[in-house]
This record gives C-alpha cells, structure tokens and sequence, in this order.
C-alpha cells in the first residue's frame, strides 16, 4: 500500500495504490483544489501517461536550450550512456 505525495509551492501531485480518494477528499475541506486532468507538464518536466505506464522527458527543455545558444543544427555526439 503506498500513497505518494509530490509538493512544490502551490502544485500538489499525488500517486498511489491506496487511499487516494480519502486523500483527495482531505485536501479538497482544507485547500481549494482543481483537478485538471492527466498531467502533461510538471515543473518543466513533460509527462505522458497512459493506463497502465508513465513516461516523463525534458525533450521540449534540451530543445528550449539549443535554442538559446544557437545550437539548433549542430551534430549529435556519441556517449558512452545508453539513449
């Protein structure tokens, strides 16, 4: 049974196989709450969700950066860690 509890700020993300309904259900009679959803982005980090898995990246961050420092058309370089 695990309940998982992610704060920062103002953003409250929450995960678990137990207890999410009573939690919910605390935090909405202390705390205005929204629900928006399955989460796309989280602190600048991109999430994609499905039933049954959850993949996040910072894809959108690396490209955000090329960007910046005009290294959009520069060549990829080999690394020893597994892509």
């Amino acid at each position: 049974m695990i309940l998982i509890v992610f704060l920062y700020v103002d953003d409250l993300i929450f995960t678990g196989d137990f207890g999410l309904e009573e939690f919910k259900s605390v935090m909405k009679n202390e705390f205005e709450m929204t629900k928006l959803g399955l989460m796309r982005y989280f602190l600048g980090i991109e999430v994609h969700q499905s039933k049954t898995d959850m993949f996040i990246s910072q894809s959108k961050y690396a490209h955000e950066i090329m960007k910046r420092f005009n290294m959009k058309n520069s060549k990829a370089s080999p690394t020893p860690v597994i892509t």
